[in-house]
């Protein structure tokens, strides 16, 4: 058994890997999309739906983190790395039945990044520069990678703002904070105004991210573009 968890979780190069990212990928997909349609108040009829996915994708997550924990030598190098801290801490709030704690949920969303990331790795370890079609592949997941990034970026700003201004009425729901970030994001329009003082850090923040992003979409594109060039 422990040699079949190591060949799923930690070797990136055979389809049982691949079978097992799939699935947890959209366990975490369809986790986050309850996250954040349980914070829009015409959605409240359906908490019990929410509850369940809920608990189900913790059950998931903490058997997982069970299965990564007995197969990682040292152990502590999976506990304390920032991927093992991220997996503990999106299930901790359900387990301690701290509901409120939806910012600290949505950090799932990261998980993400890292089984996108863990196939990019595989696919470069294949890939070669006399093949274009293999390398086009990998360039294609780079997009794959940046639309995540812009999406886990929009769901954390959105979830913070969120937070900071709920009780004053700004910002109702994640669905909105998302929307308000993704407006700052793109620059140049019009947005409420934060009325608190985390919720103005945060609308300076949100303008710091929007240009990394720009920059990271400037970089995969020119990627993109180079390899269509010299593979001619």
């Amino acid at each position: 058994m422990k040699k079949l968890l190591e060949k799923a979780l930690l070797k990136p190069d055979n389809g049982l890997y691949f079978i097992l990212s799939d699935f947890l990928a959209l366990c975490t997909i369809v986790s986050i999309i309850a996250i954040v349609l349980e914070t829009v108040p015409s959605m409240e009829k359906y908490e019990l739906y929410f509850t369940v996915v809920e608990y189900t994708a913790v059950l998931i997550f903490t058997l997982e983190y069970l299965a990564r924990l007995s197969v990682t030598k040292p152990k502590r190098a999976y506990v304390f790395s920032f991927y093992g801290l991220i997996d503990l801490v999106s299930v901790l709030p359900s387990f301690m039945g701290f509901g409120n704690l939806t910012f600290l949920k949505s950090v799932r969303a990261i998980r993400l990044i890292r089984l996108l990331r863990l196939i990019r790795l595989a696919k470069l370890s294949h890939s070669h520069r006399s093949d274009p079609e293999e390398s086009l592949g990998v360039f294609a997941l780079n997009v794959s990678i940046y639309i995540t990034l812009l999406l886990l970026a929009l769901l954390c700003m959105g979830t913070l703002m969120y937070v900071a201004e709920e009780q004053v009425g700004t910002i109702l729901s994640i669905p909105a904070g998302m929307w308000w970030s993704f407006q700052v994001f793109m620059g140049g329009i019009p947005v409420d105004t934060p009325l608190t003082m985390l919720g103005s850090i945060l609308y300076v923040l949100a303008r710091f991210v929007g240009l990394l992003l720009l920059g990271v979409l400037v970089g995969v594109v020119g990627n993109v573009f180079r390899t269509l060039l010299f593979s001619k």
